[in-house]
């Protein structure tokens, strides 16, 4: 039996594309450079923009001959990602996000991990693309690894990720309820809890971009909040732990005392702003979602 490295037919990229058009020359330039020898594509999928990233995307596809383009009127990265899934003729499926950059050896790195784990995540760099506002407001790992938020089952961003397509047609696709957050947390957790594998490709890296002003920052803190207690509904039974009331409190308290920061710089009031929407999105998601998790 031969044990060398299993051969892949081919790959497909999916990325969601929704006013896109300032950042994604930069990530369609990326992928051009990537180092994967062997035959793949790219899906993007236009989402409802009211920018010029269709006439953007048009250009491209004279020059990227590899680049297919499937368009949706109807916002949302999940939907994006699941007519992208559909439109992939990959075996295996590789997302990324349209405003940030893929390092050269992106595919690559994930296709090698897809050889032998049927999921797989990379790894995210926050300081290239990023000022000092949006790095105090989600401040760097000390090493990559996949994200463990909540104490329950890792999982990759959305952003820098692949699957085996078969795993995603097996699962029904991404849950399109799912937006603002949770979106590919929920994908990955219950891939895993039907008994998938799901590894770490520490070489697939992707120069991740945050948000840059306070404004959007505090917009997807907060949504980000409000998926939380909507993933507890629904993976509580599978045991995600509550957030423990004492803990809130502290948390609560703890922004108080940093209250002073409002009226500090720039990069310190962003830090703050974006914890206490996020709390303020966890109640509001408790209040809808009718589960407390604070």
């Amino acid at each position: 039996m031969n044990g060398g490295p299993r051969p892949v037919g081919l790959v497909s990229v999916v990325m969601p594309a929704r006013n896109a058009e300032t950042t994604l020359a930069a990530q369609l330039e990326a992928l051009c450079a990537q180092t994967y020898p062997d035959p793949w594509e790219v899906v993007v999928v236009e989402n409802g923009s009211g920018d010029g990233t269709r006439a953007l995307l048009r250009r491209w596809q004279r020059r990227m001959p590899r680049l297919r383009v499937a368009v949706t009127e109807e916002p949302g990265v999940n939907r994006a990602r699941n007519l992208g899934c559909r439109r992939a003729d990959g075996e295996f499926v590789l997302l990324c996000d349209a405003d940030d950059v893929a390092a050269p050896g992106w595919v690559a790195g994930l296709v090698d991990a897809l050889r032998s784990s049927p999921a797989v995540g990379g790894a995210l760099e926050r300081r290239l693309l990023n000022g000092p506002v949006a790095l105090a407001a989600r401040p760097p790992k000390k090493s990559p690894a996949l994200l463990d938020t909540f104490g329950f089952l890792p999982y990759p961003a959305g952003a820098n990720c692949g699957f085996h397509k078969e795993l995603w047609s097996r699962l029904g696709g991404f849950d399109e309820s799912y937006q603002g957050g949770g979106d590919d947390t929920e994908f990955f957790w219950r891939a895993q809890l039907a008994g998938y594998r799901l590894a770490f490709a520490p070489h697939a890296v992707v120069h991740y971009r945050h948000r840059g002003d306070t404004r959007s920052i505090v917009r997807q803190s907060y949504g980000y909040g409000r998926s939380h207690p909507k993933l507890y509904r629904d993976f509580a039974a599978h045991g995600m732990p509550c957030s423990r009331p004492g803990d809130a409190a502290g948390a609560w308290w703890a922004l108080l005392r940093r209250s002073v920061d409002l009226l500090g710089p720039a990069d310190r009031r962003a830090a703050l702003l974006a914890q206490l929407a996020l709390r303020a999105g966890r109640a509001v998601g408790s209040a809808r979602h009718r589960r407390c998790y604070l």
